[in-house]
C-alpha cells in the first residue's frame, strides 16, 4: 500500500508540473486556452484536498480518541 501511495503522489506531482508548464506556455503564446489551463491548475489541488479531507472525515484517519472522563 505504501508503494501505491508513493507512486500516486509522484504521478500527481508530475501532472501538476505539467499543468503549470501548460499554463505558462499558453500565457506566453497568447492561446485562447490560457484561462482553462489556469483554472485547471488552480482547481485540481483544491479538489484533491477536498477529496482527501472528506475521505478522512468519513473513513477516519486511524487515530483513536482518548477516553473521556465524563462517562
Amino acid at each position: 500500500m505504501k508503494r501505491f501511495k508513493r507512486a500516486g503522489a509522484l504521478l500527481l506531482v508530475i501532472i501538476l508540473i505539467g499543468l503549470v508548464m501548460l499554463t505558462l506556455y499558453c500565457a506566453v503564446t497568447g492561446s485562447r486556452y490560457f484561462m482553462a489551463s489556469l483554472m485547471a491548475t488552480l482547481l485540481l489541488p483544491i479538489l484533491l484536498y477536498a477529496y482527501m479531507f472528506i475521505y478522512r472525515l468519513l473513513r477516519g484517519d486511524g487515530r483513536k480518541t482518548p477516553p473521556s472522563d465524563e462517562e
